[in-house]
């Protein structure tokens, strides 16, 4: 008897009684099941055998059909893996290595579950963003170190998430992106880690340490356009000789180096559109700039498209080697911040120049942010010290 999805079915006698064959394809490969229906022949209950054939025969199109229409979905882990190398191909070198890097927890977090895309629910993204925010980190070396990564960062992969869904919408996979209706949940702000940064004392200070020891003294020039100017670390090493002007007294800030996932990548472009600027050359780095310029002239290494930061064959630094040095000098130091990283130096650039009072519109302008709130938030972490400071004073007249 020939059912649906090809199921059929027939009652056979077998050791005195009733047994029902099930026979049905998987692809155009036949296969049969045979069940005991446990009714002896000799009791004369052959039509009640028969029911039992007709039930096990629709559950085994029940389950056929689940298996069809699951079949018909489409795995999240596969399909978010293939999406992220398809984008990363149609994407430059730094940006695909940013759409790796940011999938890597998502891919390790629902590789061990079975989840369909049409099947997805923000509460399964939600499971996710607080897996992220408690575990999330992929090298954790020591034990006891923190293994969740920053709401920013999760926020980040949210968004990744969330436009790799889009697509799905678009193409008609799911009708809606569950992704719309989750967002990364607020961290405690005792686990909120304050930025930090040096004042101008401190710079001083981690300046006159690092020209003094040996083992740092590449770090002097390096750090001292980074506290003066704000530069990023890619901005820093991306500097050329062809982008300073000494007669006209500009610096122009339009190439970066960056840590890419098959090495490091020389580019013609910067961060942002703002980040892209001129600054003066000022006379407190002037000095600096052209000894180190009649350094690699006596290597035999200076040109005028050649970098500023080289080790003396020329090849530039990476930008791994230059944070790892910059995190031991300040270690050494033992004068500044112990959680201070190169980055720091362009906190640090801002928080000084807070503190001799420029306005935020400037400090922004200076820096190359693209938005103001970025400058207003560092300014928030900043002026905690000061406010504390005038909170001393201001208890002082009322006593």
């Amino acid at each position: 008897m020939a059912k649906e999805n090809n199921v059929g079915g027939c009652l056979i006698e077998r050791k005195g009684k009733y047994y029902v064959v099930i026979s049905y394809y998987v692809g155009s490969q036949r296969k049969q099941d045979t069940k005991s229906t446990g009714i002896s022949v000799n009791s004369h209950k052959k039509r009640e055998a028969e029911k039992i054939k007709e039930r096990l025969m629709q559950e085994k199109e029940k389950e056929l059909c689940r298996e069809t229409e699951q079949k018909k979905k489409h795995p999240f882990i596969e399909c978010f893996r293939r999406w992220v190398d398809y984008k990363s191909g149609q994407t430059e070198i730094t940006t695909a290595w940013g759409y790796k890097s940011r999938s890597k927890a998502i891919l390790k977090y629902f590789s061990g579950k079975d989840i369909m895309i049409e099947d997805l629910e923000p509460k399964d993204l939600l499971a996710y963003y607080e897996w992220a925010l408690e575990h999330g980190r992929m090298n954790v070396c020591h034990e006891g170190s923190n293994t969740g990564l920053k709401r920013r960062t999760v926020r980040d992969h949210a968004a990744l998430i969330k436009e790799f869904l889009n697509d799905a919408v678009v193409q008609g996979v799911i009708d809606t992106n569950p992704a719309d209706k989750v967002q990364v949940p607020r961290v405690k702000e005792d686990n909120v880690k304050e930025k930090s940064y040096m004042d101008k004392g401190q710079a001083m200070e981690f300046l006159a340490y690092v020209k003094s020891e040996p083992m740092f003294e590449k770090l002097y020039c390096f750090s001292k356009l980074g506290l003066y100017y704000g530069l990023r670390r890619s901005e820093l090493l991306g500097l050329r000789w062809g982008a300073i002007d000494f007669g006209k007294g500009e610096i122009a800030i339009n190439h970066t180096v960056v840590r890419g996932e098959q090495g490091d990548i020389f580019r013609d472009n910067v961060k942002t559109k703002s980040s892209h600027r001129y600054l003066p050359l000022l006379e407190s780095v002037k000095g600096d700039l052209l000894e180190l310029m009649e350094s690699q002239k006596e290597l035999g290494i200076y040109s005028e498209n050649g970098y500023v930061f080289t080790w003396e064959d020329g090849r530039v630094y990476s930008p791994d080697y230059m944070s790892k040095l910059f995190r031991k000098a300040v270690k050494r130091c033992g004068k500044v911040p112990e959680d201070l990283t190169l980055h720091g130096l362009r906190h640090s650039c801002c928080a000084i120049l807070f503190e001799e009072g420029w306005e935020l519109a400037k400090v922004q302008q200076w820096l190359g942010h693209s938005d103001i709130s970025v400058t207003a938030n560092i300014y928030n972490h900043v002026s905690k010290k000061w406010k504390n400071k005038h909170g001393e004073m201001v208890d002082g007249i009322f006593g």
